[in-house]
This record gives C-alpha cells, sequence and structure tokens, in this order.
C-alpha cells in the first residue's frame, strides 16, 4: 500500500515519464551513396526510415541497431546505455526521413536533423538488420514509417506504435 501511495503522490506532483519505443523489424540499405537520392535506386535497395513527432515539444530519441541474428551491432559499444552517443532531436511537430546506413547529406535527400542520426555500425559488412527507436514519452508521441526500393519494386508501410 505504501508504494502505490508513493507512486500516486509522484504521478500527482510531476507526472511520469515513461519510455516508448517504436521497432523498425527489418531494413535493406545497400545502395552505393553515389545512388543518392534516386528513388527507385538503379543499384542495391534504398531504405529510408521516416519519424514523426506528433507533439508540439521537441523529442529526444535514441537508436539501437541489431543485425540479422538479433546481436546488438551499435552505435555504441553497451546496448544498456542507449542514450549514449546514440541521440538526436526530432522538432516539435516535424518529420525525419533517413537512410539507416548510407550517409547521403542534404543532396541526397537527408536534412540536417537526419545528420545527426548515427547509422548502423558495419562489423559484420552487412548493410541491413533491424533498429530501435528510444525516448521517453507516450507510444503514440513518434509514429513512423519504413519504405524501400530498388529496381525491381519498391514499396512502403507504417510503424505500428510504440510500447
Amino acid at each position: 500500500m505504501k508504494k502505490l501511495s508513493t507512486v500516486m503522490m509522484m504521478a500527482l506532483i510531476g507526472g511520469m515519464a515513461f519510455a516508448s519505443s517504436l521497432n523498425i523489424p527489418w531494413f535493406v540499405d545497400n545502395a552505393p551513396d553515389s545512388q543518392g537520392a534516386n528513388w527507385p535506386p538503379t543499384q542495391g535497395t534504398r531504405t529510408y526510415i521516416y519519424l514523426h513527432n506528433n507533439t508540439t515539444s521537441d523529442i529526444v530519441c535514441s537508436i539501437a541497431y541489431y543485425s540479422a541474428e538479433g546481436v546488438f551491432v551499435g552505435p555504441n559499444d553497451d546496448p544498456e546505455t542507449p542514450y549514449d552517443d546514440t541521440t538526436f532531436v526530432i522538432p516539435a511537430l516535424s518529420t525525419v526521413a533517413f537512410a539507416p546506413v548510407a550517409a547521403l547529406g542534404a543532396t541526397g535527400g537527408e536534412s540536417s536533423v537526419a545528420d545527426a542520426i548515427p547509422n548502423r555500425p558495419l562489423p559484420d559488412g552487412k548493410k541491413n538488420g533491424a533498429a530501435v527507436i528510444t525516448w521517453a514519452g507516450g507510444p503514440n508521441d513518434i509514429q513512423g514509417m519504413l519504405a524501400t526500393a530498388n529496381s525491381q519494386l519498391s514499396y512502403a508501410h507504417l510503424l505500428p506504435p510504440g510500447n
């Protein structure tokens, strides 16, 4: 009973921040950087991840990448401290799009906000995998979309709300 009253008091006094996440279950981003923002690319496969901030405040996010085998690959050395050198900000009511492996810059279709999002490290040499975006806030504060294309096909889908 004492724990319950403490939690209720904290909620009344200062509110509580909950961690939420959005999962990108699979991506491939192996089109050469020289392809830039060509859509669809003529070589390889390009993936863009779109994240939209539904709130009227900036949201600080963190990203973690995983291999196809589910092994954490970075961008830092410790998945338990995701806010070390992995953070970026999505401005209020804004959308950011980024390629998870390629560093395309402004000429390739990435904004300066996207430049701050760490790319997937390549310790295994592979340009594919999964990613998890985390932030402090509600699961519906951020919504996402994944778009993938190559010379044969292109598709996009919404990412389910975080948890």
